[in-house]
C-alpha cells in the first residue's frame, strides 16, 4: 500500500501563475499595438505631405512664369472662388495665388482663416512655404507629429518638415 498521496490536476497557485503570465503578455501586446498605431499615423502624415508637395509642384509646372513664393506663416492669399466662373479671365499671377490658397487650405494649418471654410485639411495643423533659391523652388511643409495632450491641452510634439526642390 502506497502512503503518499498523488496530486491530480493543477493547483490553485499554478492556475494563478498561468493567468498572471498571460495577462502580462496581453499588456505587452497592447503596448506594441499602441506604438504601431502612432507610427502608422506618422507614416500617413509623411505620405500626405509628399502628395501635397507633388500637387503644388504640378501647379507650378503648369504655370511656370508666375511667382509662387509664399512664407510659412502667410495666410492663403485670395478667395478660393476667384477664377471659378467661366466668365472670369484670370492672369497668371491670379492663378498662382489661387493655387497657393487652395494648397495652403488643404495643409490644415490655416483653417481659422475664413478663406478655407469648407475645405477638409489633409494634414494636422500643417503650414507650408514656397521659396525661390537660385531660380529653383524650395517647397516646405511643416507640422507637429506625435502631439501629446494632457487635460485637453496640446503639450507639444515633434516638428517635421519636408522640403523639395523644383528646378525651373
Amino acid at each position: 500500500m502506497n502512503t503518499m498521496n498523488r496530486q491530480r490536476g493543477m493547483g490553485m497557485i499554478e492556475i494563478l501563475m498561468a493567468v498572471l503570465i498571460t495577462a502580462i503578455g496581453l499588456i505587452g501586446i497592447t503596448g506594441m499595438q499602441a506604438v504601431s498605431l502612432k507610427n502608422n499615423l506618422s507614416a500617413l502624415n509623411r505620405s500626405n505631405a509628399i502628395f501635397l508637395t507633388g500637387t503644388i509642384m504640378d501647379r507650378i509646372r503648369a504655370n511656370p512664369t508666375a511667382d509662387y513664393t509664399t512664407a510659412l506663416g502667410a495666410e492663403p492669399p485670395v478667395a478660393l472662388d476667384l477664377c471659378s466662373a467661366k466668365t472670369n479671365s484670370c492672369t497668371k499671377s491670379q492663378i498662382a495665388n489661387l493655387n497657393i490658397a487652395q494648397w495652403k487650405c488643404t495643409l490644415g494649418g490655416y483653417q481659422d482663416d475664413g478663406i478655407c471654410a469648407g475645405i477638409s485639411p489633409v494634414l494636422p495643423d500643417a503650414k507650408g512655404s514656397i521659396d525661390e533659391v537660385s531660380g529653383d523652388y524650395v517647397i516646405t511643409i511643416q507640422w507637429m507629429d506625435r502631439i501629446s495632450y494632457a487635460a485637453g491641452v496640446n503639450t507639444g510634439g515633434q516638428v517635421v518638415a519636408i522640403s523639395t526642390t523644383l528646378r525651373r
